[in-house]
């Protein structure tokens, strides 16, 4: 079904009047909103009754609720105005959508609360998948070098907080382990298969994988559970050996644990062989087995932070734990690689730190993760960041590319601002940079 016909069933009030969130709680719709023209959620304005409060606000749409993740509005602050996140699928393992600012949403699955009347369109309505796509403005093209690298600084520490926040509301409806385990998983599919992997990882979820590995669960039947029931053994099989592709086969169907197929659209097209989500999902495989019987986050704690004494030995250790060795499946290999490693250090592994240590009260973690965090060296680019440093001078771009922190500031005013045409935000106009 197309998004657009999904606006005019809310706009035009198509739905039971008996409503309940995904969560369990009755929702009235006193005022659907004002469909919006501009930047920002679908409809504005809107007058919902949530279990009795009273809420004002904006209400996205989407065909599926993934779509949220997709489309990138956990990165977009104009979004946290929303209210509430109605969808025709449900097709999260979460009862609320996380908002930029941490924020948890009320969800609404529409398909089986829908108006009589409207049921019948539905099923005439075409299937199309939800159209997305990046306009660009040109920004950034008159700022002095020592200008733009305070500003990208701002940003990129921005851009940390914001991950902190949506990793914290994470944890409320999961806990550290999992979003560990999610993480880890988003970031091994940079960046065509990242919502792939990230799905993957909430199909199933690490608290199973744990009660299973009480249960007898070996590493190869671990593998075997990801890479058949994900069907990306059955879409590449070709990248292993003949005999590993049988042993992984086999080990799935002996295993009697999990055997559901999860319909999962991956990107396989031009991908290097060690850039394989295949390849890297059996190497990512052995850091998820080694941590099950402890937990992810105790042997991080224990492997990484215990005792250290500067940023550089937090990396060092940090790559330790996917640092190439011996494999059952791959024989002797280079593992993840250093930019895939580095990928989930800043991405993934530091925010969650700065999170744990405000949770336990540890300042000096806190600013030693800072101090990793504006330290680190760049990142290889990827098409944001190659697209933003189009508007810089070559000069101006060397100095950026030497640090994540101002990479990483330019993603943030790409999400904010360059891909919206919000020109009036543009650096050359923005009030708070003076």
């Amino acid at each position: 079904m197309d998004e657009k016909f999904l606006y005019h069933i809310w706009d035009a009030g198509h739905t039971r009047n008996d409503l309940k969130t995904v969560s369990g709680k009755k929702l009235s719709i006193k005022y659907q909103g004002q469909f919006n023209t501009q930047r920002g959620p679908d409809f504005v304005n809107a007058i919902l009754d949530i279990d009795g409060e009273m809420l004002n606000g904006a209400v996205e749409i989407h065909v599926n609720t993934q779509d949220w993740k997709k489309h990138n509005h956990q990165e977009d602050e104009f979004y946290n105005p929303v209210i509430l996140h109605a969808v025709l699928n449900h097709d999260s393992p979460y009862v609320h959508t996380v908002k930029e600012n941490g924020d948890l949403v009320e969800i609404v699955e529409l398909k089986d609360q829908l108006s009589d009347d409207i049921i019948k369109l539905i099923n005439q309505a075409p299937i199309t998948l939800p159209k997305s796509g990046y306009d660009y403005c040109e920004l950034l093209s008159a700022i002095d070098s020592d200008r733009l690298l305070a500003i990208l600084a701002i940003h990129g520490k921005q851009r940390f907080m914001g991950k902190v926040r949506r990793f914290n509301a994470s944890l409320s409806i999961s806990g550290f382990d999992q979003i560990l385990y999610e993480g880890v998983m988003e970031a091994i599919g940079y960046d065509k298969n990242k919502f792939n992997m990230f799905q993957l990882a909430q199909s199933i979820p690490i608290e199973s994988i744990k009660q299973w590995q009480t249960e007898g669960l070996d590493y190869i039947s671990l593998c075997a559970i990801l890479c058949c029931s994900s069907g990306l053994l059955a879409k590449s099989g070709n990248r292993l050996s003949d005999s590993v592709r049988t042993k992984l086969i086999d080990a799935y169907e002996r295993q009697m644990f999990y055997g559901k197929r999860i319909s999962i659209d991956w990107q396989l097209f031009r991908i290097r062989p060690g850039n394989h989500p295949l390849i890297r999902l059996i190497h990512l495989t052995k850091f998820i087995y080694k941590g099950l019987s402890e937990g992810l986050l105790s042997l991080i704690l224990r492997d990484v932070e215990s005792d250290c004494i500067s940023a550089k030995e937090r990396y060092q250790r940090f790559q330790k734990l996917f640092a190439s060795t011996e494999n059952e499946l791959l024989g002797k290999s280079t593992g993840l690689g250093k930019s895939v490693v580095n990928n989930i250090f800043i991405n993934i592994y530091l925010p969650v730190m700065y999170l744990y240590a405000q949770k336990v009260s540890d300042s000096a973690l806190a600013t030693s993760v800072l101090d990793s965090w504006n330290g680190f060296g760049a990142l290889p680019e990827n098409y944001i960041t190659r697209f933003m440093g189009r508007h810089i001078n070559a000069g101006q771009l060397s100095k950026v590319n030497k640090h994540s922190l101002h990479q990483q500031g330019l993603m943030d005013i790409f999400y904010r601002t360059c891909r919206y045409h919000l020109c009036k935000e543009c650096m050359g106009q923005n009030k708070i940079y003076g």
